[in-house]
């Protein structure tokens, strides 16, 4: 009887659908999945301040519905493992015969628990017991009765269901966690959130601030992007940022969407499915807005009866990368070639008559990407040092390990993020690696780990290793191969070989999944704001620069910019070195050339007047978070700052400084 069971069990974890008694068992498990997450989250935080085996009795009872939805869970499991079975269905049957009676009403209450639930985060509310809960315990009971209603509501399958609830629920709290940015705080409402309102301004410059000006040497492709709103000069910072939450929302979704093209599900909730998991996956990173343009041409574009319109493709799309990060030079190449070798059979042609076109596509995109990054630096006006920065920044290989910036550590969280990718990826390689290829397998996996090498290596240097985004390259081509082989869209060279081997439902659910809680965790609540006190702030830097400042000098706002490219100072004429960013940039690579041009400025008074963070001089040991860019910092900015000039004034809301210079220096 055990040995039947223990069969059962693994039939049911290997299974590829829903269907008798499965929908049961996965509710049941799944309930427990997330009532195991919430106590592993919440039980940490008792242990150590209590009495009762080192635990606080007080929090553990806090805990109380976590405990009685995982005996619950677990009690209807053993349930359904003995006679008792027919009770369960039977309870089931019923609840989903009351929920139907509600007709439409049970789309109402299927989008009001997750419109609850998200606005409760965006706008935290003290509620008794929901305070203790862990948002993924929250979240996973929400969906699956949302699957109850569903399946009530419109009476389709229960996987379809699932997927459905899981994908819509999770698309619309990724688009909710975005809200928060579209503010009209006159203020940076991050460390360098404003900057980037300012870089995108100098694409216009005459439109914006009358005068010539150098282009960004910092991430062109994504101030470009963001610049469009600057042709409309007179408007507002919030649309600024609703136009950049724009993009990180529709980025990402139009890259899931042209994938699906490519792929081809078999219907819309397999196509929501495949959306909804490619754009979570990729917010893990996160994969930038300006580099998913490199994707989507290149998705989009590819066609592999055309092979030679398709290199076309391959060259915008390189051509636009070399716009953005030296390590995506190569990507839009690769991504085509990626998508060459998992759609066209190598079979019995010879080598370079299957091979020549990948590797032309993957040479001529990368020198077109360096074409357009030379072409962009001759014509900025900029020197070009202000380009190469990261080539000289030193490398923290402590970041890639647990550590105060980003806990558990670069490698860790990566493992986390693509363990079910590789699971899925054997799961489908193994049973038939007899109808590939060697080479074309040996391929695909050297586009990775060259990928993969090299976001880890960047994920290291000095600004960096807080979280995945410099991985975002390997991240995507990772998430491509998987989706191929998912849907078996990898087209084999012997089709007789070739073994279609169902995928595990639960596999599918451990892909979703993970993705999901990454979502969840960083859900960040609406920041309140002094709206007021702030633009009263503004008002005071404006009249210090009205009664200190005289005619012909100069006002350097290294913090907080864009009050200058929004009009919300007057009277100040842009000084364009010596932004923070960039500052930041030539300090954490010690560009000493530009370093010293900045302490001489400041050494011989050139500025009459700085407005900048308040500056903090102590050098912080190596085991703070981010010790090495604050101590770079202080030593190349904040002190010579500090020794030539003094502070007149510091805002309470906005934490700026300021200063003009030291009488008698």
């Amino acid at each position: 009887m055990q040995k039947k069971r223990m069969r059962a069990w693994k039939d049911f974890l290997l299974s590829s659908d829903i269907s008798g008694i499965v929908p049961y068992r996965f509710f049941f498990l799944l309930s427990i999945l997330f009532s195991i997450i919430g106590l592993i989250q919440r039980l940490p935080q008792a242990y150590g301040i209590g009495s009762v085996f080192g635990f606080s009795g007080s929090k553990v009872l806090r805990s109380l519905p976590l405990f009685l939805s995982l005996g619950i869970a677990v009690l209807g499991l053993i349930l359904l493992e003995t006679r008792s079975t027919d009770v369960i269905i039977s309870l089931s049957q019923k609840l989903v015969s009351k929920l139907k009676g509600l007709k439409n009403f049970n789309w109402v209450i299927w989008f009001g628990l997750i419109f609850a639930f998200g606005i409760l985060n965006l706008f935290p509310v003290s509620l008794p017991l929901l305070d203790d809960i862990p948002l993924i315990w929250l979240f996973g009971h929400i969906a699956l009765f949302g699957v109850l209603l569903l399946k009530a509501g419109k009476d389709i399958k229960v996987k379809y269901s699932f997927m459905f609830t899981f994908s819509a629920y999770g698309l619309f709290l990724w688009m909710l966690n975005h809200l928060p940015r579209i503010s009209n705080y006159p203020l940076t409402i991050g460390w360098s959130e404003a900057s980037r309102y300012y870089y995108a301004s100098l694409f216009l410059p005459q439109k914006v601030y009358s005068a010539s000006i150098p282009l960004s040497s910092f991430l062109p492709a994504r101030y470009l992007m963001q610049a469009i709103p600057f042709i409309i000069p007179s408007l507002p910072l919030w649309f600024h940022r609703f136009w950049e939450v724009l993009f990180w929302i529709a980025s990402t979704f139009v890259g899931g969407l042209a994938l699906t093209k490519r792929i081809k599900p078999k219907n819309f909730w397999l196509s929501l499915g495949l959306i909804t998991w490619f754009t979570l996956f990729l917010y893990q990173g996160p994969v930038y807005f300006h580099l998913m343009v490199v994707v989507i041409i290149v998705l989009l574009g590819f066609n592999k009866v055309h092979l030679g319109r398709s290199i076309v493709y391959v060259g915008v799309a390189s051509l636009w990368a070399g716009l953005t990060r030296i390590n995506w030079f190569p990507v839009a190449g690769m991504l085509a070639a990626t998508i060459y070798v998992l759609e066209i059979p190598q079979k019995n042609k010879k080598f370079w008559r299957y091979w020549l076109w990948p590797v032309i596509a993957a040479v001529l995109g990368f020198l077109m990407a360096i074409g357009a990054k030379s072409i962009y630096v001759m014509i900025s006006g900029q020197s070009t040092e202000g380009f190469f920065t990261s080539v000289n920044s030193p490398l923290l290989w402590y970041r890639l390990f647990p550590n105060e910036a980003f806990g558990a550590g670069v490698l860790i969280w990566l493992i986390i993020a693509i363990f079910p990718l590789v699971l899925v990826i054997l799961w489908r390689l193994i049973p038939s690696l007899q109808s590939w290829r060697l080479l074309r397998l040996t391929a695909l996996a050297t586009i990775l780990l060259v990928l993969l090498i090299g976001g880890i290596i960047v994920s290291a240097k000095i600004g960096g290793g807080n979280n995945l985004h410099n991985l975002d390259a390997f991240l995507v081509l990772l998430a491509v191969v998987t989706a191929y082989l998912l849907f078996n869209r990898f087209v084999p060279d012997d089709q007789e070989q070739f073994v279609n081997k169902k995928m595990p439902i639960a596999m599918i659910i451990l892909l979703g999944l993970i993705p999901v809680t990454f979502l969840i965790d960083s859900l960040q609540p609406y920041t309140v704001r002094d709206h007021i006190r702030a633009r009263q702030d503004i008002a005071n830097i404006q009249q210090l620069i009205n009664e200190e400042v005289p005619e012909d000098g100069e006002v350097l706002f290294i913090h907080n910019r864009h009050l200058i490219t929004f009009g919300m100072i007057e009277q100040v004429e842009l000084v364009y070195e010596y932004e923070k960013v960039f500052l930041m940039e030539m300090a954490m690579s010690e560009t000493m050339r530009y370093l010293d041009m900045f302490q001489d400025d400041i050494e011989n008074h050139r500025f009459s007047m700085i407005v900048t963070e308040p500056l903090y001089l102590g050098i912080k040991p190596s085991s703070a978070v981010f010790a090495e860019e604050n101590n770079a910092w202080v030593i190349h900015i904040a002190k010579p700052i500090d020794q030539y000039y003094q502070t007149i004034y510091e805002t309470r809301e906005s934490a700026m400084s300021v200063m003009v210079p030291k009488s008698g220096d």
